[in-house]
């Protein structure tokens, strides 16, 4: 697939950001058949079979219904029932809530009912009953087909897997997610039928949909505030969305990160707390409102807004992190082991 071109020459405006060009590997993944030998979204492994599928047993996080005694609620209801306008609580009402929250415990998210039961309260915390989760395939990518994959120590294939159920991690809640660095040539047997496990509907988005890559190598440019203060400075009154042309949406290898949601944050290797690259982007979608007419890729220029296929080429893995947004992986290029942060935009 090929991404058109931009309508607006970021490069001949502001000529400095040539040197500042690094390239990004869109994958485009679209829903299709996959192989084990593929680079693709989800979908079968080349997996060792001498070497067992990777489990998860490190704490869930999750919603917990909790009953609130009967003698409350009736107090609540009553104090309800004397609001002199409706949008304002009673006296009292507020005290009521608290001690509400006290009953429910640390993790509090509020109390209701749902389709006609008792009111429980609502509170976030790790599950107390967990089995150990088989992990789940996210990602298979060889470096023949992404030429913007790493190759640490000579490895030419990444595997990405994680575990479909929220963590309490540094600087997210999210999916755990692992990294395997593998030779192809090292691996002659392959599992024939990883474990598969449970997940439930809360959880369903980290599942992704089999789906076949279509990499395309393009060049990006720092976000805003990466760059020197002088040029910010001038996009700032410039009029075109310096960002929406030069960062690609979607699924992506190598490149720059966009930092939309919480500004510039410092990326350190949770190791030697050195620079960290970027290495893979997983988002929710291949595009929004404002980025689709700039991202969408040539071949699919006849799939317009209101086409009925419109979703299959903006959501094609199913996949959504966060509030619909993209879960970024950044490697350290020097450590052993190839150690990496996460973060959430």
């Amino acid at each position: 697939m090929r991404t058109p071109n931009a309508v607006v020459d970021v490069v001949a405006a502001f000529p400095e950001l040539r040197a500042l060009g690094r390239t990004a590997t869109r994958l485009h993944p679209r829903p299709g058949e996959v192989g084990v030998a593929d680079s693709h979204i989800g979908g079968p492994l080349l997996w060792p079979a001498d070497e067992p599928w990777p489990v998860c047993d490190d704490p869930h996080m999750g919603m917990t219904d909790v009953p609130i005694p009967s003698d409350l609620i009736d107090r609540l209801r009553a104090l309800e029932k004397q609001r002199v306008q409706a949008h304002v609580m009673a006296p009292g009402e507020m005290q009521l809530h608290k001690e509400i929250e006290r009953v429910v415990g640390p993790g509090f998210m509020g109390f209701g009912s749902s389709g006609g039961g008792p009111v429980v309260g609502h509170r976030w915390g790790p599950r107390t009953e967990q089995e150990a989760t088989p992990l789940v395939a996210v990602a298979q990518l060889r470096a023949d087909d992404v030429p913007d994959l790493p190759r640490p120590g000579g490895a030419d294939l990444l595997q990405v897997l994680w575990c479909p159920f929220e963590h309490a991690q540094d600087r997210l809640t999210g999916p755990a997610v692992r990294l395997y660095w593998r030779q192809q040539a090292d691996i002659t047997d392959v599992l024939a039928e990883p474990p598969i496990g449970d997940v439930d509907e809360d959880n369903e988005d980290y599942v992704p949909e089999p789906c076949r890559l279509h990499p395309e190598q393009i060049v990006e440019y720092p976000f805003s505030q990466e760059l020197p203060a002088d040029i910010e400075s001038r996009l700032d009154d410039w009029e075109h969305d310096y960002v929406g042309l030069v960062m690609a949406p979607g699924w992506k290898v190598g490149g720059y990160a966009k930092w939309n949601l919480t500004d510039l944050l410092p990326t350190p290797c949770p190791e030697c707390q050195g620079p960290t690259n970027l290495l893979l982007v997983i988002d929710s979608s291949e595009f929004d409102g404002g980025t689709y007419d700039r991202w969408r890729p040539v071949e699919e220029q006849h799939i317009t807004w209101e086409h009925p296929d419109r979703l299959t080429i903006q959501e094609p893995t199913g996949v959504i992190v966060g509030r619909y947004g993209s879960l970024r992986v950044f490697v350290c290029p020097t450590c052993p082991g190839v150690p990496f942060l996460l973060d959430m935009q």
